[in-house]
């Protein structure tokens, strides 16, 4: 207590220049959350986030529920989807990256005969037309051209960047911004549920692939125009939403000094990565940024390593020149 008293004597002095013949020093509290944020381990909450708020407003809550500043997310949500979103704490960020190879799954409600300026229900209503008499093998004929590999533009309110702008920033300005087309992959992509005017969906993407665009591109398709009022993501990898606490459930435990007991190892993000369990000189070789020799794994050019109190310690690439090298690609600080 006394060294945090003495860390705002120095913020009260500051506001002075001058006045306090002692040397500039941080605060104490700022020292300690450093401190504490350099060697925390890192870890993952699984979010089941709610229609409302923001990917953002999750990341800050769990900020503040954890008292730590390194938080990101695992892929952003928009206001009007649900479901799981991986929010990653400390040193773990560093692994946020890793995750966008792995397949997220979505369900989504699609309104046919209305188009909006946001290709949601969030929008405004900027065309309507009649929907055309269609069965349901039909609509299934309609959707192949959706699967596999297509070229997708994004939505026009997207975070996509325009000569160093946001789309959603300029088309919250009244204007209109040409976005290119990039390649996305629709792994899966069936209608579950046909109750016209509404259509449920559900998919399996790669990253960067807009559900929003793909209900809009389908609208087109079906000369009626179409907008997504309901989205869900239900899994990303092997995690789902199942998996998820609510944020309910997350500042409970907060509140009760218990946040930890519901997060989970970064590890277990990536169950299907070569795990190699180290310690020892071969440890310490990693946290030097050193080559070790480790037997390859067949189809694997990455892996994680475990210190021996099972944290990740570091992500190593295999050496192109010896398959059993393998060289630090990245080290967490906490290793």
């Amino acid at each position: 207590m006394a060294d945090i008293r003495a860390g705002l004597e120095d913020r009260r002095f500051r506001r002075y220049p001058g006045t306090d013949p002692r040397p500039e020093r941080k605060p104490a509290f700022l020292v300690s959350r450093r401190r504490r944020e350099r060697h925390h381990p890192g870890a993952v909450f699984l979010v089941d986030k709610p229609k409302g708020p923001t990917s953002h407003d999750i990341v800050r809550d769990i900020r503040r529920w954890t008292g730590l500043r390194r938080v990101g997310h695992g892929g952003t949500l928009d206001p009007l989807a649900s479901g799981l979103l991986p929010v990653f704490v400390g040193v773990a960020t560093r692994l946020n990256e890793y995750l966008a190879p792995y397949r997220k799954s979505y369900e989504a409600t699609v309104l046919l005969g209305q188009s909006t300026d946001t290709d949601d229900s969030e929008g405004q209503v900027i065309e309507t037309a009649e929907i055309p008499e269609i069965s349901e093998q039909e609509l299934h004929l309609v959707l192949d051209q959706f699967r596999g590999e297509i070229e997708q533009v994004p939505p026009q309110y997207s975070a996509v960047k325009r000569d160093g702008v946001a789309a959603y920033r300029t088309a919250r300005a009244g204007e209109r911004v040409e976005i290119d087309a990039r390649a996305v992959t629709v792994h899966e992509l069936t209608a579950t549920t046909v109750a016209l005017p509404y259509v449920t969906l559900t998919m399996s993407v790669s990253t960067g692939t807009y559900v929003r665009a793909i209900a809009r591109d389908l609208g087109q398709a079906l000369g009626c125009g179409a907008h997504v009022t309901e989205m869900r993501r239900t899994a990303i990898g092997a995690k789902s939403a199942n998996d998820g606490h609510s944020p309910e459930s997350l500042q409970a435990a907060a509140e009760a000094d218990a946040i930890w007991s519901l997060a989970i190892s970064p590890a277990d993000l990536f169950p299907d990565w070569p795990h190699f369990h180290l310690r020892g000189e071969q440890l310490l070789r990693i946290k030097r940024g050193q080559k070790i020799r480790h037997a390859p794994v067949d189809g694997w050019d990455k892996a994680l390593v475990l210190n021996p109190e099972n944290e990740v310690a570091a992500v190593l690439r295999r050496d192109e020149l010896s398959a059993a090298t393998w060289q630090p690609e990245k080290v967490l600080a906490s290793g």
